[in-house]
């Protein structure tokens, strides 16, 4: 993958795996650069994806830059509950110790609730930012007799307690009630023994010794100040008076973060009339530098600000200053205004970093009116520029920047910024103008901003907004040597669906990035078999990237050679769960059928009768079958006449009255099971296994749902909402490792409706990882694998939940009012969960000769049909 985050960003909103866009999160967290920075931002803003989210709040905490911690503390209070654990480990990565207070309290609220996810990692980011004020809640924690901590809070309590104790006897005396625990599991005695060994190793160092380091080591740990929280205030007071805050001020400024905040304020005080005593600029940043990290309060900037006079201190110097006092837009026109454009630009870029760690979705419109006061001021050109470009990068909707575009991109210094503060906002500026305005450049002056003018007509492109005079402005791009001048070319004529010809011919060209996005822009151009032709070699390409885009863009064309190809790959392809998982979900788009698809499916199927994928093929084959109309052939070898099938559907009529409007190949299921109950009597007596009978049944029930819950209201629902469903899954107790099955029915209101033991809380489990890694949109025949995975959906999804949930996730049509649907649902699940039970062992070694034995089986199933068929046709 790339190391270039504009690419990266790119990826992700192209990607059509859900997989690489989890990658790409996971590696921005790498970059300090402000553009990745405010995409991750955004991205953990927008409640679309929890997965998604949690990646980038893990992202931004990697960074440990003063703008992760910033936007980390200021989201963290108003995040949703969802987010809160995520946010709290990130606290503690990015060790911002502002937020320790906040986490204490924290702590209560999370033990409230019984979070114990959250409550977990509060205690690992406690114990990372030296939090020793939480030592009495872990202890308290551990030696409660009345909670019996799981092995992941025990995990934490014993980090944090290592990383806190300094007395080893307090240490082993706050674990005592677990050493049977720490003895059996292999995990935990490592963990203790390595805590304990810290605790050890701490409790032989004095208050002195630790004071020394700091004042003495040339290069002391960033940690080691933070240990001087561990002693008692008026010693370590006693201790610093040895060391002098004008001599030995830098390091007194590293000390300070061992020093409650309270304490702090009159050493500042005297560090800071020291520097202001020197007026050496170093000086200045080195302390407002120092400030920034220790965080200040608005009373304690106030008194610093008497100190220092930042009116009388030089552009530059005060510039830092208010990095730690906030205050810039206060300064605005002082700086911008201001002869020199240099320090005009460093005042944007520092309000620009601070903003980036402040501003949130929620307080932009304000910040817009504020900009077009400063551009009405005038700005040079250059200034005016870099002003443009951090309200790109801010994401600030300023609409006099583009009221004046036509004159200003007439001026060289913003045409740059101009169109990346356009790829924001397009609509602004009409396509014709555009046009007219980059028609108006000399072929330097467009190969220039080559790239940039390239990325807003692919934005234009792909919005709708295709104007025939860019194609005017892409002729120099066409056989230009810079292949990435090329990709950007083939890339708007695939959104434009313009100049086939030319894309094709790119299929030839020796770079290999280009000839990706040229199978990929090709993809459009869906109805031209000539594509289609040119298309089929890459299935058979050396990499496997074009020949995964290949088959992707033949999948989406209707022409004949296309399909055959495609089918093709599938019978060369058969172990690659990848190859055979797309064409299953993309194949025959328009649904034209083709007996030669159904018969080379079913060729596959014959020869392969124990394929991992066996389900996802019959689906296919059946899909096809359906729309070539050719499910009566595919029926003639059966092994009854068509009078016998007429007879047995008008029985199964009488006991389903919806039969006749279920899908086929549930009607063939329900015939296989149905069969042996229309026999001759000699031949139901027969000693023949009659366990298929309750596979059929269950196969049938298992179909029913696939089709007429699953494709009618789950699966569309996932694809666009699947936030939903993780948020449910959180509130309901899924965000722990090993849920109680205690709090689980207490959150979903079934406490006395259904029993612990009865409730399939390991299957919950399992299907609850696919939807908070997003797999569940990709391995929906994995994860809906019988009975029991459809009612976890009726016990969780088809209910309305009073205290997590106002309407159900899932609303069937019905007339029944939401308490009498509430135990509907529950009822379904049970019984749905039953016939699961006597289903596995039919299905292995349980044998039923005597017809009579399955008949039981039989009408529970028929009821169960009936019912399930009310609710969701």
């Amino acid at each position: 993958m790339t190391r270039d985050p504009r690419e990266l960003i790119r990826n992700y909103k192209e990607s059509e795996w859900r997989t690489t866009r989890l990658e790409v999160l996971r590696r921005l967290g790498e970059f300090h650069d402000t553009r990745s920075f405010h995409f991750l931002t955004q991205i953990v803003q927008n409640p679309d994806d929890l997965a998604e989210q949690q990646l980038a709040i893990s992202a931004i905490a990697r960074r440990k830059t003063t703008s992760a911690r910033t936007f980390l503390r200021n989201f963290y209070p108003q995040a949703p509950e969802t987010l809160k654990s995520s946010l709290s480990h990130a606290l503690g990565v990015v060790q911002d110790l502002a937020s320790t207070d906040r986490l204490l309290r924290d702590w209560d609220e999370a033990c409230l609730k019984q979070d114990w996810a959250w409550l977990r990692n509060i205690l690992l980011s406690l114990g990372e930012l030296k939090a020793f004020a939480a030592l009495p809640k872990i202890i308290e924690l551990l030696q409660n007799p009345k909670t019996k901590l799981s092995n992941e809070l025990l995990f934490a309590s014993l980090f944090s307690l290592g990383r806190l104790s300094r007395h080893p006897h307090e240490f082993q005396k706050a674990v005592q009630n677990y050493e049977s625990r720490l003895l059996e599991d292999a995990l935990l005695s490592q963990v203790y023994q390595t805590a304990l060994t810290q605790v050890q190793i701490r409790s032989q160092f004095k208050l002195e010794d630790y004071l020394n380091k700091i004042f003495t080591l040339s290069d002391p740990h960033p940690v080691l100040p933070l240990e001087l929280l561990s002693f008692d205030p008026e010693e370590v007071e006693l201790g610093l008076s040895l060391f002098s805050t004008t001599k030995d001020w830098k390091r007194f400024l590293f000390a300070l973060r061992g020093v409650a905040a309270v304490k702090r304020e009159a050493y500042l005080e005297q560090i800071t009339q020291s520097v202001r005593d020197t007026g050496d600029a170093e000086n200045y940043f080195v302390l407002f530098e120092a400030l920034r990290d220790l965080g200040t309060t608005s009373a304690l900037r106030e008194k610093l600000a008497k100190v220092i006079h930042p009116e009388s201190l030089a552009l530059e110097v005060r510039l830092k200053w208010l990095e730690v006092d906030g205050s810039f837009e206060k300064e605005a026109l002082t700086y911008l205004k201001n002869s020199n454009d240099e320090i005009a630009i460093r005042w944007i870029n520092g309000w620009n970093d601070d903003l980036n760690g402040k501003i949130l979705n929620s307080n932009r419109g304000d910040l817009g009116k504020k900009i077009e006061s400063w551009i009405q001021a005038g700005l040079s050109a250059p200034v005016y520029a870099r002003l443009i470009r951090a309200c790109a990068e801010l994401g600030v909707e300023a609409p006099m920047i583009l009221k004046g575009f036509d004159a200003d991109f007439k001026k060289a210094p913003l045409r740059s910024s101009l169109l990346l503060y356009l790829e924001k906002y397009p609509v602004m500026v009409p396509a014709v103008l555009l046009a007219r305005a980059l028609g108006a450049l000399t072929q330097p002056e467009q190969e220039t901003l080559g790239l940039r003018i390239l990325s807003i007509l692919e934005i234009y492109a792909s919005g709708g907004h295709w104007n025939k005079e860019f194609e005017t402005v892409l002729k120099p791009f066409y056989e230009h040597f810079n292949p990435e001048f090329r990709i950007g070319v083939i890339r708007i004529l695939g959104h434009a669906k313009v100049n086939e010809a030319y894309l094709v011919k790119q299929l030839s060209h020796e770079n290999e990035a280009v000839i990706l996005n040229a199978v990929i822009a090709l993809k459009s151009f869906d109805s031209s078999a000539e594509t289609s032709e040119s298309l089929i070699p890459f299935l058979k390409s050396s990499s496997e990237v074009l020949r995964g885009r290949a088959l992707d863009a033949l999948c989406a064309h209707h022409s004949l050679k296309a399909k055959q190809a495609v089918m093709e790959h599938l019978k060369n392809n058969l172990l690659n769960e990848e190859v055979v998982d797309k064409i299953y979900r993309c194949f025959d788009s328009q649904k034209k059928g083709g007996e030669g698809f159904v018969k080379t499916i079913e060729g596959v199927l014959s020869e392969n009768p124990d394929h991992p994928q066996w389900e996802k093929l019959v689906s296919l084959r059946d899909r096809l079958i359906l729309d070539t109309k050719t499910l009566a052939n595919a029926e003639a070898g059966n092994t009854i006449g068509q009078d016998a099938l007429k007879e047995l559907d008008q029985k199964l009529i009488e006991v389903i009255p919806l039969f006749n409007k279920l899908d086929p190949t549930v009607q063939s299921a329900l015939r296989a099971a149905e069969q042996p109950f229309h026999q001759s009597t000699d031949l139901q007596n027969l000693p023949v296994d009659k366990a298929p009978t309750v596979l059929e049944y269950c196969k049938a029930l298992d179909l029913i749902l696939e089709r007429h819950l699953g494709q009618k209201y789950l699966f569309p629902k996932l694809d666009q909402r699947l936030h939903e469903f993780q948020t449910l899954w959180h509130n309901v107790g899924f965000s722990e490792d090993y849920p109680p099955v205690d709090k689980v029915l207490t959150e979903l209101g079934l406490k006395g409706k259904i029993t612990p033991e009865g409730f399939p809380l390991h299957k919950s489990k399992l299907m609850c990882a696919t939807f908070f890694n997003g797999k569940i949109t990709q391995d929906r025949f994995k994860v809906f694998d019988g009975l029991r995975a459809w009612a976890v959906i009726f016990l969780i999804f088809a209910r309305k939940i009073p205290q997590v949930q106002g309407t159900p996730l899932l609303p069937m049509s019905t007339k029944l009012d939401a308490a009498e649907m509430n135990e509907k649902c529950i009822s379904i699940a049970k019984r749905l969960m039953t016939l699961q039970d006597l289903r596995n062992p039919a299905a292995h070694r349980q044998t039923y000769t005597e017809l009579h034995l399955v008949k039981n089986v039989r009408n529970e199933a028929i009821l169960l049909v009936n019912t399930v068929l009310e609710l969701v046709l």
